[in-house]
């Protein structure tokens, strides 16, 4: 049994809620999976159109959070499936709050959005975030077990009556943070709750209890080539389970390669306290670019974290010459070296500025671009250029290239400033006599060459 925390396949979304209140968010085409989430504050906390409200302030045991219960539902007369988005609520213990062990109904906030109850003592879900709820989603899916037990430690084995569990996942709309957890339902505590009148007979209270939790405070990562990095994945378990943790890279169009996490560049922690499943790459290479999967199982429950390691390397980026000084008809070769920089797509080009302030500048016409070589460590290098014939419209104007790159927060320049002026008569008297001298010489060559020819003796 796996977790997936990739999208689902192409379905059609319906709304269900009629009895949706003002202010909170309605039903969105999706066709991947979303998450849950909130933020550690000691109020009840409460989603309203424009702002972040506490309320209740009797309650200081749990937290409330807007959520998303997220079905399946088979289309009559069709192979095909629709999910079925509801608007509901998840109701977190406040770590460390103490209190009572089951929240009692009557202690709870009104309202008629049906409400996932955690009770007491449960895994903490929402473990190192202290993110804005509005930047925190999160959606609740039935887990199903294919009408098996799931034996986790401490709770009862039912001769009849199953389990049920949930997935619930936690994901920042900025990619800041992510995790998933498992929660499960007693048979017993769905005999007593109240059916309500609630699409698929989704209960107006479902209590659950969190047994499992993995998560990733940077679901992606960049460094520079050399560097020591840490894929950060943590998880969350009852002490009594035995949990195992594996990390795999998956690259795209290859399989996935399971990593040795002792002996080499890569290892995790065995001297941290339990729950700390993080992964430290020593001398990072261009071939540990890729997906990471950080995997924890227990009890036949399987969670992933997924980390993106990107690897980048800022271009180093020069010119031939800092500033030119040129007679008119001139011609001189302006060159932009762009060096040792990854990955491969990059923008270079060469700008003419305007001497007037508010212009835009031009883009120089005609440059050439050379090969692109790759050095022995996988990063890139290639020049762009062009020929610069001078005129007087140059004087005074400066030539850039302009170097953009995912590496950089903002492009590189580099400049060259060019002195123009005037050919003046004695500088042509110069270019005639220069002329002229190579006419002679050109000329003497060709008499001598005759000469020669003539003196040969011949054959006869």
């Amino acid at each position: 049994m796996r977790v997936e925390m990739g999208g689902s396949e192409d379905s059609g979304i319906t709304s269900v809620w009629p009895w949706q209140p003002a202010g909170w968010r309605s039903a969105v085409q999706v066709r991947s999976g979303g998450s849950c989430g909130a933020v550690p504050q000691l109020a009840v906390i409460t989603r309203t159109p424009n702002s972040i409200a506490s309320a209740y302030p009797g309650l200081r045991r749990i937290l409330q959070l807007p959520c998303m219960f997220e079905m399946k539902k088979n289309i009559p007369l069709s192979s095909k499936t629709e999910t079925v988005l509801l608007n509901i609520r998840l109701l977190l213990p406040v770590a460390g709050a103490g209190g009572a062990q089951r929240l009692q109904t009557e202690s709870l906030p009104a309202g008629n959005l049906p409400s996932f109850i955690v009770q007491e003592p449960s895994v903490n879900i929402l473990q190192h975030t202290d993110e804005d709820i509005n930047m925190l989603d999160c959606r609740i899916s039935p887990y199903f077990t294919a009408n098996t037990q799931i034996l986790w430690p401490g709770r009862k084995v039912k001769a009849h009556g199953l389990d049920t569990w949930f997935t619930c996942t936690i994901e920042h709309a900025a990619g800041k943070y992510t995790a998933t957890a498992f929660l499960v339902q007693g048979h017993e505590d769905r005999e007593h709750q109240t059916p309500g009148q609630l699409h698929q007979g989704i209960a107006e209270q479902t209590r659950v209890s969190a047994v499992l939790a993995a998560r990733t405070r940077l679901p992606r990562v960049r460094t520079a080539l050399g560097k020591d990095v840490v894929l950060d994945c943590a998880f969350a378990a009852d002490p009594r389970a035995a949990v195992a943790v594996r990390w795999a890279l998956r690259k795209k169009g290859r399989h996935e390669r399971y990593i040795a996490t002792s002996g080499g560049r890569a290892e995790m922690f065995p001297q941290e306290p339990r729950g700390n499943a993080s992964l430290l790459i020593r001398r990072v290479e261009l071939s540990d670019e890729g997906t990471y999967i950080c995997t924890v199982e227990a009890a036949a429950l399987v969670l992933e974290q997924a980390i993106q390691l990107q690897i980048t390397e800022k271009p180093t980026v020069t010119v031939n010459v800092n500033s030119l000084s040129l007679v008119e008809g001139e011609q001189q070769k302006l060159v932009c070296d762009v060096r040792n920089y990854y990955p491969a797509d990059i923008h270079v080009q060469w700008l003419r500025e305007p001497q007037s302030a508010g212009q835009l500048p031009d883009t120089v016409p005609n440059v050439l671009t050379s090969s692109h070589l790759r050095s022995s460590n996988g990063t890139y290098s290639f020049s762009r250029f062009f020929l610069l014939t001078a005129t007087l419209r140059d004087n005074g104007h400066t030539y850039t290239c302009r170097v953009e790159h995912s590496s950089l927060q903002a492009p590189i320049r580099r400049s060259i400033t060019v002195a123009v002026r005037e050919a003046t008569s004695t500088t042509w008297l110069l270019l005639l006599l220069l002329l002229g001298l190579t006419g002679c010489l050109v000329a003497s060559l060709h008499h001598l060459h005759q000469v020669r020819s003539t003196t040969k003796p011949k054959p006869y």
